[in-house]
């Protein structure tokens, strides 16, 4: 699940009641409108923002806000707050964006802003955008990513960029192209007569010409300056002494006026400041929590640095409302007044105070104090931000411990893998949970090394400690971690077994858990292909989630219970599985996106063995889009080879092959359950055959026999690859030793009840029987394929096999009788007509009087055309990038329609016939 929006970053700042109205720089902007983009870039306290909300009060097209902050380095974080902002005025508007938004694993960059610029340009009307505080970001994707947008940027678009500094953007290309407008400190610091309505009207000051002339020139109509010169200036009996000995440089004078401003404020209201500057967001409650004076606050020389008496705790809301009031550099986050943040540039000038007070160690009290309210309040991850702002790696074990499967079930696992990165690892290696739940972390995305690391530390400190509390239910959870692994590993049955011992280690109320265990062991047994267990476990844990309302864990234990129907050759079962987990989702609040994704995908599956590639294609695009809230490895990779399915099925090979190299990718780099890292190796294979690369295909089936079980080659684990072996031999022109695997393939899979294995099987086995030239076995084991497949509607079973597949179904029909099979038979054979469609043109040509009895495939023209040449088989089968043996059957059959028996005439046949 996404990490929430704050809703305050996306908040205009509304003008305030008594402003300096500058209709120079108001009307700069409006002519500004013409270019990309306008810079705003001063040093702070130029009253940019100011100028800008102030501007957006009055501007006549809708203005979007967003303003920035240091967690938007991340280009996550920055474009999710960047469609959060456009939302604010087209509530629909980059959706799908948002989908596809997050860690481990988000989509490059340039394809999200691409997405994202084609919806902009279909919203009806202009409008502004303006990023605040751009002076934030120091990130390099996102200066690129804000390039790219002004490159493209659309009509409809204008871009505002309020900065302290310049931004990292291509300003010397906009400038020349006349597409930049600039307000720089030299236009924003106030003139003469707006310093003199500043000082008397706005802070109700009585300065004289010369005093405000004088003010004016040593600030260099530097606004804060003059904003914090006014507020010392308010009870100073020598003004113009004052004036006369206002001097220094920017640094200098800042942090005077700070001394003079906090001097001039009660003792309490001094300690309010200093205190809470250590909050990025202030609230009454908050407030009063660090304020609390219970135990004190240890200051530097050990002295007692308290909260004064006349500060009793509960007076928070009514000091905000002061501040608010004095004009104390506190803004307002909401239109309720109930979250604040103080001007950064003021933050920053209390922070140096505070610490100078107090030193770190009485800094990183009241950090704890704000830990400990944002805990008790729900807000985890600000609990656990302050906690490590204080340094305090305990507290943060603590939190992190505690509240670690709330996090992870709503998605926030990259936060605590974030914020334990940052512990001690000594802290980590102490701590026997956390070291548990950082091997459950790596492990979920196929670290597998960093898992066992943490395991052993684990295992290492429960043994050596007398007293472990919570020992059972510790060892149990470590059990279930390294189940993950060793599964990943590649040692299933262990993995069971560890697993098992895992799951009886709870107690029955212990839920969340309990789900998790279940789901793992039942992935496991399906697996190992134990379905006699793994289908009471996936049932029983779907029962379970549902009830307590789990779509984590119940979602995906749905999906693995539709793939295993799956294979026992249950299509429909499947689907309908997929579309109650759907339903399921559907019922629940929120958004479970990542869950979504395995839906999709799953989907996507069944309808392209249903041959509805363009359903197919939408569901899996969904499910890719809405992967990264997913983040595993291995269900990546699962989509990427349906997607490489569907475009071998469209003869879209480059992209086909793109997708298994994705897959592959993943393989390599991540540790992935054995089910992925299988299909990854079948889809390889079956591309290499598709391209005619059968040298690959053949180094792969050798390198096969050196790693399948001496003591059982046939078991469950090995059936995957021992099928894309028979496909090989095929290919090899090896039909027999094909037709000797195979039939031990089938029986072993038809015992066990895989019948969708085993129509696969029986396929192969048929193409293998027909280049042996024995039909009647062919045709035998054709017919029970499809008496199987009928009920269930498999369609690119057979169409994957291409034009041989479609000759032996027009043999078999030739003499089959009447009846449902035929008729699925004739809809499949009807299929492969639209897949390879006759070229009209040379069908009229190549038989005007009914010469031919059938005309030629656009694949068989080709083959054709290849013969008049000097090419010999295997040349031509490298041109088509196929397999000989299937050049062969291409030959036989062109020499069939024909009517020849020989390569020559056959060519002199199709030139009378006009076909070349």
């Amino acid at each position: 699940m996404p990490a929430p929006i704050l809703a305050t970053k996306l908040y205009i700042p509304p003008p305030r009641s008594k402003i300096v109205l500058r209709p120079r720089l108001i009307e700069r902007l409006n002519e500004g409108m013409h270019c990309k983009l306008t810079l705003i870039s001063a040093p702070a306290g130029f009253g940019k923002t100011t100028l800008v909300s102030e501007w957006a009060a009055v501007y006549e097209r809708p203005v979007a806000w967003l303003s920035l902050d240091e967690g938007d380095n991340d280009p996550t974080s920055f474009l999710t707050y960047l469609v959060a902002a456009l939302q604010t005025i087209a509530p629909n508007i980059g959706k799908g964006v948002l989908a596809i938004l997050q860690p481990p694993q988000p989509p490059p960059i340039e394809s999200i802003l691409i997405a994202l610029l084609n919806e902009i340009t279909t919203l009806p009307n202009n409008f502004v955008l303006v990023l605040d505080d751009y002076h934030v970001i120091d990130s390099k994707p996102v200066d690129g990513a804000l390039t790219f947008l002004l490159k493209h940027l659309p009509l409809q678009m204008h871009l505002v960029i309020a900065t302290r500094e310049d931004p990292q953007l291509p300003l010397a290309r906009l400038r020349a192209r006349g597409q930049l407008t600039e307000l720089r400190a030299a236009d924003l610091r106030f003139t003469p007569a707006e310093a003199a309505e500043f000082l008397n009207q706005v802070m109700g000051l009585n300065l004289s010409a010369e005093d405000i002339a004088a003010l004016e020139t040593r600030t260099e109509g530097w606004i804060a300056g003059l904003q914090m010169a006014a507020l010392s200036m308010r009870d100073h009996e020598d003004v113009a002494g004052f004036i006369k000995g206002f001097s220094g440089t920017n640094r200098y004078i800042l942090d005077y006026l700070l001394e003079e401003v906090m001097a001039g404020q009660p003792p309490e209201i001094q300690h309010f400041l200093l205190y809470t500057s250590i909050l990025e967001r202030l609230t009454a409650g908050l407030c009063d929590a660090v304020l609390a004076n219970d135990e004190g606050v240890q200051g530097k020389g050990n002295d007692r640095s308290t909260v004064p008496e006349s500060l009793s705790v509960g007076q928070s809301a009514s000091i905000l409302k002061y501040l608010e009031r004095a004009n104390l550099f506190l803004v307002p986050l909401d239109d309720e007044r109930i979250w604040y943040r103080y001007h950064h540039l003021f933050t920053d000038l209390l922070r140096t105070q505070l610490l100078s007070s107090l030193g770190a160690q009485g800094v990183a009290q009241l950090h704890v104090r704000a830990a400990d309210w944002h805990a008790q309040n729900g807000s985890i991850l600000e609990a656990i931000d302050h906690a490590s702002m204080a340094s305090d790696d305990e507290r943060v074990e603590r939190l992190i411990t505690q509240n670690y499967m709330e996090m992870m079930n709503r998605g926030e696992l990259s936060w605590v893998r974030s914020w334990i990165s940052q512990l001690s690892k000594e802290l980590v290696y102490r701590r026997p949970w956390l070291c548990i739940y950082e091997a459950y972390s790596h492990s979920w995305f196929g670290e597998l090394d960093e898992a066992d690391l943490l395991l052993e530390a684990a295992e290492k400190r429960i043994r050596s400690e007398i007293s472990v509390p919570d020992a059972r239910s510790m060892q149990g959870y470590l059990a279930f971690v390294r189940s993950r692994v060793t599964a990943m590993r590649g040692d299933i049955h262990r993995a069971i077994q560890l697993c098992l011992a895992a799951h009886g280690s709870f107690d029955a109320g212990d839920l969340a858990i309990g789900l998790d265990t279940g789901m793992t062991l039942g992935y496991e047994y399906f697996m190992a292909g134990d379905y006699g267990n793994a289908s009471p476990i996936l049932h029983e844990t779907i029962r379970l989630g549902i009830t307590a309302g789990s779509i984590l864990n119940t979602v995906p234990t749905y999906c693995v219970m539709a793939r295993l129907v799956g294979v026992q050759g249950l299509l429909s079962k499947s689907y309908d599985l997929y579309q109650a987990a759907a339903q399921f989702v559907a019922k629940a609040s929120g958004q479970h996106l990542g869950a979504q994704a395995l839906i999709e995908v799953g989907m996507a599956d069944v309808l392209c063995e249903r041959n509805d590639l363009d359903g197919a294609l939408v569901h899996l695009k969904q499910g890719l889009d809405l992967m990264p809230w997913w983040g595993k490895a291995d269900d990546f990779i699962l989509a990427y080879i349906t997607l490489a399915r569907i475009h071998l099925a469209q003869a879209n090979k480059s992209d086909a092959l793109a997708a298994v190299e994705k897959a592959i990718g993943l393989v390599q780099t991540r540790g992935v359950f054995s089910e992925a890292r299988h299909a990854v190796e079948i889809a390889q294979v079956k591309l290499w055959l598709a391209q005619g690369d059968l040298q690959a295909a053949s180094r792969w089936a050798a390198s096969q026999e050196k790693h399948l079980s001496s003591d059982d080659p046939f078991r469950f684990e090995n059936e995957l690859a021992r099928i894309a072996q028979g496909r090989v031999l095929i290919a090899q022109n090896k039909p027999s030793k094909a037709i000797g695997l195979l039939s031990h393939l089938e029986e072993a899979a038809r015992s066990a009840g895989r019948m969708g294995r085993v129509i696969e099987i029986l396929l192969l086995e048929a193409l293998a029987m027909r280049e042996i030239g024995d039909s009647e076995h062919a045709i035998l084991a054709l017919k029970e394929c499809l008496a199987l497949a009928d009920a269930e509607g498999y369609v690119r079973v057979f169409l994957d096999e291409g034009q041989p597949m479609q000759m032996l179904l027009a043999q078999w029909l030739a003499h089959a009788n009447p009846g449902p099979v035929r008729d699925y038979a004739i809809r499949l054979l009807s299929q492969f007509d639209v897949e390879q469609p006759i070229i009209p043109a040379a069908q009229e040509k190549a038989s005007p009087a009914g010469n031919l009895v059938e005309p030629l495939s656009e694949r068989e023209l080709e083959v054709l055309r290849l013969l008049r040449t000097d090419l010999n088989g295997p040349e031509i089968a490298r041109e088509c990038m196929v397999s000989l043996s299937t050049v062969r059957t291409h030959t036989q059959n062109i020499y069939a329609k024909l009517g020849v028996n020989n390569r020559r005439a056959a060519v002199r046949r199709a030139e009378e016939l006009d076909l070349l």
